[in-house]
């Protein structure tokens, strides 16, 4: 029998293959039909997305990332508390250029920990505007 610390690095685990899929269907494996995802500082003005809102949100960016690869480099798990956080970056290549950002993921957790209720992503946010800027303009110049 696994216990919930065990279950929590797993599902982590798994939205992290998600991601490097890079594909809708594996960035939503992980998570609980209530999950919701936020990005942080509050001061890039992301507003936290539900499910369907995420997946509408990366549908429409996926097709821009042609290689992407998640690196986890540390972790703190709180199963009392269903929480984990995690330090991560992440790598991709796409015609806008080499994406590498940094990462502070603060996930939450079902009662069992196999499922993620909640989702804050603390990003480099001179990066991410950044990139996000070029992924805009490529968008409208590529529709």
């Amino acid at each position: 029998m696994t216990t919930i610390a065990e279950n929590q690095v797993r599902a982590m685990h798994e939205l992290f293959k998600g991601y490097d899929e890079y594909t809708v269907e594996g960035v939503m494996r992980a998570r609980a039909p209530e999950c919701t995802h936020g990005i942080l500082p509050k001061s890039l003005g992301r507003e936290t997305k539900n499910n369907e809102e995420y997946s509408q949100f990366f549908a429409a960016i996926a097709p821009i990332m042609k290689t992407f690869k998640v690196t986890v480099h540390r972790i703190v798990n709180d199963p009392e508390h269903r929480e984990l956080v995690c330090y991560a970056s992440g790598v991709g290549e796409s015609p806008v250029g080499l994406y590498k950002n940094e990462y502070v993921f603060f996930l939450n957790f079902n009662e069992t920990g196999e499922k993620i209720t909640k989702i804050e992503e603390f990003v480099d946010s001179a990066f991410a505007k950044e990139y996000l800027a070029k992924v805009l303009e490529y968008k409208k110049n590529n529709p």
